[in-house]
């Protein structure tokens, strides 16, 4: 339920839509997090038998996820329901790193989560900035943004291109260590599965992109002009974009350490 897991997402895109942008973007992250980190805990706990009967199961619980979460979200105008919609494909890819159910598993789940978490609270600021001035959270508002706060429509357009996956960005990183530890571990499947997806998902990330820039604003469209924390926000999680797809180690390394403690 708090992963937002097919079929326990219903609740993921109303609660996105219709709390204040600032709540949304904690729900985007906050719970799946926790979840997951239960998740975990639940299978540790487990025996080798237990995993061999639901191992499968939860491989198909990943695809759907991946696929409901998709392709539900090309047909979304909302940004926000765009982005929940997102939230619950991204959920399917993490659940890859449990399937696997090794610590290499396990690791790539969490580097998954950290890189998904930086990028996804930097879209969500760009939202907020652009919520705040224009009081709508449609997509077809964000047309001819490049124009009037070309620093936001970059900005929103580098966050969508890491949850797109595309290298050098964060996103890059935490899907390869998803699909390596799948194809490690002989789930084939599950890694033509995520790619698959990730083309449908690239799809709807760029459509946003396309409206920012290649369609012109309205004419009363003005300048946005985020908060000096939005800013700092901003700022922070394009650095952390940026370093976690240039320069994993560190995130990588701490993954690892974090892991490597029993649990109690």
């Amino acid at each position: 339920f708090k992963v937002a897991m097919v079929p326990f997402h219903f609740w993921c895109p109303d609660v996105y839509e219709g709390a204040p942008t600032p709540v949304t973007a904690f729900f985007s992250v906050g719970p799946k997090l926790l979840g997951f980190a239960v998740l975990l805990r639940f299978l540790l706990g487990g025996s080798a038998l237990f995993y061999q009967h639901w191992m499968h199961l939860l491989g198909i619980l990943a695809i759907a996820t991946m696929v409901v979460g998709n392709l539900t979200a090309l047909a979304q105008t909302n940004i926000k329901r765009l982005l929940a919609y997102s939230s619950i494909a991204h959920a399917g890819y993490a659940l890859i790193g449990l399937v696997v159910n090794t610590t290499a598993g396990y690791i790539s789940l969490f580097i998954y989560l950290a890189t998904y978490i930086v990028m996804n609270l930097g879209a969500f600021a760009v939202v907020i900035a652009v919520s705040n001035q224009t009081k709508s959270d449609e997509i077809k508002d964000y047309a001819g943004l490049s124009a009037n706060s070309p620093y936001l429509a970059a900005l929103l357009s580098l966050f969508l291109i890491s949850l797109a996956g595309i290298p050098p960005l964060a996103g890059f990183i935490g899907k390869f260590y998803i699909f390596s530890s799948a194809l490690k571990e002989g789930f084939l499947y599950l890694a033509i599965a995520a790619a698959i997806n990730s083309v449908i998902a690239a799809y709807y990330y760029f459509n946003i992109i396309r409206v920012m820039y290649l369609l012109p604003s309205s004419a009363s469209a003005v300048r946005i002009k985020p908060s000096l924390a939005l800013n700092l926000a901003l700022v922070l999680s394009l650095l952390l974009v940026l370093a976690m797809g240039l320069y994993p180690k560190p995130v990588i390394d701490w993954v690892s350490t974090a892991l490597a403690f029993p649990a109690p």
